[in-house]
């Protein structure tokens, strides 16, 4: 016959081990929701139409081109510093204006709405003219006003007014800038 002995020892958790290991993870799980959160802001810059306005006379249609003038960009809208104190930031703001503009005319261009599109040029009956100015700039929030203007009689025909949220990239913010003013543009043809 064969005797079994079951030895039980009593088990003590140890407590510090216990507290030390729920910390970490505690940590790990911040540090990851805080990574996410960052990337999330990073990646979802955002970009809203406060404001849009048509008040066409004719139809969008009758109008076969679209002169892009370059957006006014006042220097106390993002620098205090003389011109020659400016720093890479600042001289990336300046440039702006002509960037958005470029980068209008290359979206209008892939949608095919006009015959011509081009950042000069002498307006006509058939032309639009596209003006603006900024309202904001900064690393966080862009603004600006575009209106759209009759070639032959300046009168104003469209109107928008749009902000674009949490930009940490100046250039990834105006090329977004620039494909939702095409977009904008593309709406309104149908008005």
């Amino acid at each position: 016959m064969t005797t079994i002995i079951v030895v039980k020892y009593p088990m003590k958790l140890d407590l510090v081990a216990m507290h030390q290991c729920k910390q970490f993870l505690v940590w790990c799980c911040l540090i990851v929701l805080f990574m996410v959160l960052v990337t999330g802001c990073a990646a979802t810059s955002t970009t809203i139409m406060d404001e849009e306005l048509v008040t066409n006379p004719k139809p969008m249609s009758t109008y076969k081109t679209l002169i892009i003038r370059k957006l006014e960009l006042r220097r106390e809208l993002y620098s205090d510093v003389p011109e020659a104190r400016m720093g890479a930031q600042e001289r990336r703001y300046a440039q702006v204006p002509t960037q958005l503009a470029e980068q209008v005319q290359r979206y209008v261009k892939a949608k095919r709405i006009y015959k011509n599109v081009s950042l000069d040029g002498v307006a006509s009956a058939s032309t639009l003219v596209m003006k603006g100015k900024f309202t904001k700039m900064g690393r966080f929030r862009i603004s600006l006003e575009t209106v759209l203007l009759d070639g032959a009689s300046g009168q104003e025909v469209a109107y928008c007014r749009q902000t674009l949220w949490d930009v940490f990239d100046t250039t990834e913010g105006i090329g977004r800038l620039g494909r939702d003013l095409a977009d904008f543009i593309d709406r309104i043809q149908y008005k």
